[in-house]
């Protein structure tokens, strides 16, 4: 039971990093590329943490942005789980 509560919490962690990063990243390159944003707009989008550029620059609520905000919400949760891992490894926690 102790393992398997480990390995859920090693596959959020790369979900979290690999997975989150990767395909929020990927839906703000597409919204960039799809609303012609000039550079200096599109970059804020891109590179600015914590998806504030793309909230800023996007004032409307359409199935795009519903789908986005789901995906930040759940690789947010998954992150929360996965720093778990992170913890127990760094403190060398042994429970059994």
């Amino acid at each position: 039971m102790f393992s398997l509560m480990i390995m859920i919490f090693v596959y959020a962690f790369w979900l979290s990093l690999i997975g989150g990063t990767l395909t929020l990243f990927g839906m703000r390159l597409y919204f960039v590329l799809r609303s012609k944003y000039e550079i200096n707009k599109a970059l804020l989008v891109l590179f600015t943490p914590c998806s504030i550029g793309f909230f800023l620059t996007n004032k409307h609520t359409n199935i795009f942005t519903k789908i986005y905000r789901a995906l930040v919400i759940f690789f947010f949760i998954v992150t929360f789980i996965g720093s778990i891992f992170v913890l127990y490894m760094h403190l060398g926690l042994d429970l059994i």
